[in-house]
């Protein structure tokens, strides 16, 4: 009887241990949703929705958001292959003008908190982190190939790029930047993306931290039909802390 306790004991705590260690990998469908293609004019860019004393703040970059009007500026969104406009409040930049970040207040709000929120844990090199953004948009065929079903999942649904990568390096100066190194290649269209990581201790998946445009190792590539530059392939990417954008907010509502 005590040997077959035993077992059933073992068994339970095996079986929640792969149950931890697998939702480690899966990252949560509310990430993506959060995750926005937006444009203004003949610019896009990535954005991600971030909640801050229950309103909805769309975070992104300098380079997109400096030529926005501070009050009342409209953006569009990618969503079910049209643009849709998005009425914002008013545009907000960090102190340093040398973080390219830009926050848009909207008016939208919440009921609740987002369950996934920002950390202020300090990030060490080696920890994996997931990243992700939009390369551009995404137009599906009209009309599908008469051999598939109408009731199949699309062929490519419209979720943003994610990848996966390793925390290489953290700025002694500047503690407030990381620095990922992953396989592959990425795009310029990414930056404003979240870089996100499975807290042990929050048993949760957290935002820490957004993409940085990478124009040093931008090089030119065909996108819509046209040469652009916009692609990085040196397998390094940046980030700034998600602190910057609550410190931003924060002074914003400050009387």
């Amino acid at each position: 009887m005590l040997r077959r306790q035993t077992k059933t004991l073992l068994l339970v705590f095996v079986l929640a241990s792969l149950t931890s260690a697998h939702a480690q990998y899966e990252v949560p469908d509310e990430i993506f949703q959060r995750t926005l293609l937006i444009r203004s004019g003949n610019k896009q860019a990535t954005a991600f929705k971030f909640e801050q004393g229950g309103r909805i703040y769309l975070v992104t970059t300098r380079y997109f958001g400096k030529n926005l009007a501070l009050n009342n500026a409209t953006v569009q969104e990618w969503h079910n292959q049209v643009w849709s406009d998005i009425p914002t409040v008013r545009t907000l930049f960090p102190a340093s003008k040398d973080v390219d970040l830009a926050i848009l207040e909207t008016s939208e709000q919440v009921a609740k908190p987002y369950a996934v929120v920002k950390s202020s844990e300090v990030l060490t090199t080696g920890q994996p982190v997931w990243f992700m953004g939009w390369l551009g948009p995404l137009h599906l065929p009209t009309t599908m190939p008469a051999n598939i079903p109408n009731a199949s999942p699309p062929l490519s649904p419209e979720i943003p790029l994610v990848k996966i990568g390793t925390i290489s390096a953290i700025d002694p100066v500047r503690p407030d930047s990381l620095e990922i190194h992953f396989q592959g290649s990425s795009s310029a269209r990414i930056a404003g993306g979240p870089i996100i990581y499975w807290s042990p201790s929050h048993r949760d998946f957290e935002i820490v931290a957004v993409i940085v445009r990478n124009e040093r190792d931008a090089v030119a590539v065909g996108i819509d039909g046209n040469s652009t530059k916009s692609g990085a392939k040196s397998g390094i990417l940046k980030g700034y802390s998600i602190d910057i954008v609550v410190d931003a907010i924060s002074n914003a509502l400050q009387p």
